[in-house]
């Protein structure tokens, strides 16, 4: 049993990508996701989707600036209070910055902007949420890494597995410091999952990867959702600081 009812979350990289099923089941089961984003016309058709389903959570679209005043973003939580009277779970699933992969085809300023950018984004919506996730009766806190970013690899480019990583020990010492709060924080460690939209450069990257998972499939957008259903519950409130590897044995060595 999962309890995500009349819970609320904020969710930023839901509108698109791996995150679309996740947002459809938090839903499902009666949470309220707030998608925080930087494209609201792109969160439009998800909102719209949700709704007619007739699910029992609500799913609305804030503006998401990890770049903006601390202030902005916590009149932003305020409003979300007073809404649905709670805000209870974290999720950030930003995707890469998209330079180049290797060392000698990145520059010192670009590899920077990259790990920022999935570093920074995380830490800066935990931050934020911090005053409002301590008056929840079950705050859960769900950062995204990826094998690459645990393990290393040459599978993905470099700043973005650099910056996964760093989001990996954002995990670990924010799930020690905050457990007297009795905030848990984890990280789900994605293998490959492609995205809902089909891309064709996808195909040689997929290919690529496919040898080396010994389950011998990809994973899905909807096993993400069930990870992320069930550490957003209130029935995972006994795991913090921990790397849930959904990755198909990916992390097992190549």
């Amino acid at each position: 049993m999962q309890t995500l009812s009349g819970r609320t979350c904020v969710f930023a990289g839901g509108a698109a990508g791996d995150g679309i099923d996740t947002v459809k089941a938090l839903c499902a089961g009666g949470m309220n996701v707030v998608l925080a984003t930087h494209q609201i016309e792109r969160a439009v058709p998800l909102i719209e989707e949700i709704k007619a389903a007739n699910y029992p959570g609500d799913c609305i679209a804030i503006a998401g600036d990890e770049k903006g005043p601390a202030e902005q973003n916590e009149e932003a939580y305020k409003k979300l209070i007073d809404k649905y009277g709670s805000v209870d779970v974290v999720i950030c699933n930003t995707g890469g910055y998209g330079q180049a992969g290797d060392i000698e085809d990145i520059d010192g300023v670009s590899f920077m902007k990259g790990v920022e950018h999935l570093l920074m984004t995380s830490y800066n919506m935990l931050r934020t949420a911090l005053p409002f996730l301590k008056q929840s009766r079950a705050p859960r806190v769900i950062f995204m890494t990826t094998v690459e970013g645990c393990r290393g690899g040459t599978f993905e480019g470099l700043a973005n597995a650099v910056g996964k990583g760093a989001v990996r020990s954002l995990t670990l010492n924010a799930a020690a410091r905050l457990a007297k709060h009795g905030i848990t924080v984890n990280c789900i460690s994605k293998g490959a999952i492609p995205r809902v939209e089909k891309q064709p450069e996808d195909a040689p990257k997929i290919e690529a990867i496919l040898p080396y998972i010994p389950l011998g499939r990809l994973g899905t957008p909807n096993d993400l959702a069930q990870a992320v259903c069930f550490l957003a519950s209130e029935e995972s409130g006994y795991i913090t600081g921990q790397i849930l590897e959904l990755n198909g044995g990916l992390n097992l060595g190549r």
